[in-house]
């Protein structure tokens, strides 16, 4: 990013940003805190228009724009009370089929039912007992008759005579003030006014979403100019306006074509020297990586002296998420599943987490052929398998991988600290992360030479320690050079404390690879286990078995790859970050523009 700063005089400046409005290339540096009035009404109108927008978006029907003079808000304002009328028909809708259940075992009783038996004086009174505790007695003492029997219940009507005394033990129920076939045509009528409504809000996604998204983009607009506007300096007694942005070097020829075009004093300057968290961020990525960034997105934006870290975990959030999953025939289905719907129906603006779930679902296919798993069985019991046999993992070595890949990432997460603090701020601030990855790589070399037959521990003792101390002078009289000796020490045993303890957290963290994977392979070996149970029950074995595992499968492909999903995550999110000493707080590169 290139600070610029601009010195226009006050009369030529509404036509200043006008014009660097249509170019849409240089973010605006913001000063005031606060929106004025008309602004906060404006964003107010953007939000409901967003809401409107994503609401009728949803629909997927294919627009069909007409011109026909509709204003966009009187849409808007449609849309929000036609959603509170659905909303106040689903209620009562609960209320009315509450109603219906409890009117449902006594038939259609009506009022004009009720008017015939008062004109004989008598009153219907209506009871539910269990009918373990029916009285047959009662029939004999009373004008009743047996309504219905339901569930182990009688249900029945007493015509009370007068103010006869009726002295039994049952529950006596008040129904509903409408009839059953009342209550049954009031809620289809109610059903229906929310299927009409539903068609009017399809018919507003094909005729209006164009029209409200242009009002978004006037206002979006408007909005702009008039933050600009306050994020502007008066000077010199308010005749010259002194406004400040940034804009990214790749974009830079174009601010300099246009302001040779203007009368306008500029300045141009480095950011080196800004507080990283002021300047704006944006994100340059190759094709595959920035399919990952909407990840990246879900935490936090890098400030500007910090690494983009998505291309650096994107290969190994694809690669974790297929040990958890790990299934080859769960890999496949989801390859398939995504590539057809990415090629025939899915919108633009899907199909680049589509991609990503190519890439997910590739990475589980290879995950799932070294685990040895397809829909829950061994890979290698199939004879057309034997020449994988041999990459094919036990659960030893998958428990292992898991640990290896856990220490591989750190290890990749501290050297990428290094570089990111070697290149913005210098060397030595990078000294004390190199300490920490060349102990940690020796202590590995030193282990694991010897657990191999590399070498024998004793011979490399003295290389060891060797290393071990050259480790320690960059960590302890590394770990802050802007501090004094003494200092750097006490800070260097604090890191130290910190460190070790969390790295061995973090690497114990990665075992969870190991164990959905595990689980998720278990779970589709039950899956088929019961399947073949089931298969054979006679003349109906075949269809069961296949709904079993039909079923089956769709639920645990469903239920691990949220798993799949979300542990990955967290792995890339604390433990590899933590270690890549990502603090994130970065601000979104948003160039003043036209275009939305």
């Amino acid at each position: 990013m290139i600070r610029y700063s601009f010195l226009i005089y006050h009369q030529e400046y509404n036509d200043f940003l006008q014009n660097l409005q249509d170019i849409g290339v240089l973010h605006i540096a913001e000063k005031a805190t606060d929106y004025d009035e008309e602004t906060k009404q404006t964003l107010e109108d953007i939000k409901q228009l967003n809401e409107a927008i994503r609401f009728l978006e949803r629909k997927d029907r294919e627009e069909k724009p007409v011109n026909d003079g509709t204003k966009p808000f009187d849409i808007v304002s449609d849309i929000k009370d036609k959603q509170e009328e659905i909303a106040n028909i689903e209620q009562e809708l609960v209320a009315i089929r509450k109603d219906m259940d409890k009117a449902q075992p006594w038939g259609d009783f009506n009022d004009e039912m009720n008017k015939k038996l008062k004109t004989l004086n008598l009153t219907p009174r209506f009871f539910v007992v269990n009918e373990k505790h029916f009285d047959s007695t009662w029939e004999g003492e009373y004008y009743l008759e047996i309504i219905n029997n339901q569930q182990g219940y009688i249900y029945f009507v007493i015509l009370q005579e007068g103010d006869q005394e009726i002295e039994i033990e049952a529950e006596e129920v008040k129904l509903p003030s409408k009839s059953l076939s009342e209550l049954d045509k009031e809620y289809d009528e109610k059903e229906k006014r929310i299927q009409e409504i539903n068609r009017i809000f399809n018919e507003y996604a094909e005729k209006y979403l164009e029209l409200l998204r242009n009002e978004r983009k006037r206002l979006q607009e408007k909005t702009d100019f008039n933050q600009a506007l306050n994020h502007t300096e008066a000077q010199a007694e308010d005749k010259v306006m002194l406004l400040e942005g940034w804009v990214p070097d790749t974009k830079e020829e174009e601010l300099r074509n246009f302001l040779e075009k203007e009368n306008v004093l500029y300045v141009k300057s480095d950011v080196k020297d800004e507080d990283p968290k002021n300047v704006p961020v944006l994100l340059k990525n190759n094709k595959f990586a920035k399919v990952f960034q909407p990840l990246q997105g879900m935490i936090d934006l890098p400030h500007y002296r910090e690494l983009d870290l998505t291309p650096f975990f994107a290969p190994f959030f694809a690669l974790f998420f297929g040990f958890c999953l790990g299934d080859v025939g769960y890999g496949i289905v989801i390859l398939a599943a995504v590539t057809l719907y990415k090629h025939t129906k899915a919108k633009e603006g899907m199909k680049l987490y589509l991609t990503m779930a190519q890439y997910l679902g590739g990475a589980t296919v290879l995950m799932g052929i070294i685990g040895g798993t397809v829909f829950g069985m061994n890979l290698t019991d199939f004879d057309w398998a034997t020449q994988i046999k041999n990459i094919v993992l036990n659960r030893d070595q998958l428990f292992n991988l898991s640990l290896a890949l856990g220490v591989l990432q750190i290890l990749f997460g501290m050297t990428l600290k290094a570089y990111r603090l070697w290149k913005f701020y210098g060397f030595q601030y990078a000294l004390s992360t190199f300490g920490w990855i060349l102990a940690l790589v020796s202590l590995i070399v030193y282990m694991g030479g010897d657990q191999l037959g590399w070498f024998a521990a004793s011979q490399a003792g003295t290389y060891f320690n060797g290393v071990l101390i050259l480790s320690g002078i960059l960590i302890f009289f590394f770990s802050d050079p802007t501090i004094n000796i003494f200092a750097r020490i006490g800070k260097g045993v604090w890191d130290a404390y910190n460190t070790i303890t969390g790295v061995f957290g973090d690497v114990l963290s990665y075992i969870r690879l190991f164990a959905i994977g595990i689980s998720t392979a278990i779970l589709g070996f039950v899956i088929n286990e019961i399947a073949l149970t089931f298969g054979e029950i006679p003349y109906v074995g075949p269809v069961v078995f296949v709904l079993i595992l039909v079923i089956g499968h769709i639920g645990n492909l469903l239920i691990s790859s949220l798993s799949s999903f979300v542990h990955p995550m967290r792995l890339t999110f604390v433990e590899f970050y933590n270690n890549a000493g990502f603090s994130g707080g970065g601000k979104k590169y948003k160039p003043f523009t036209k275009s939305l």
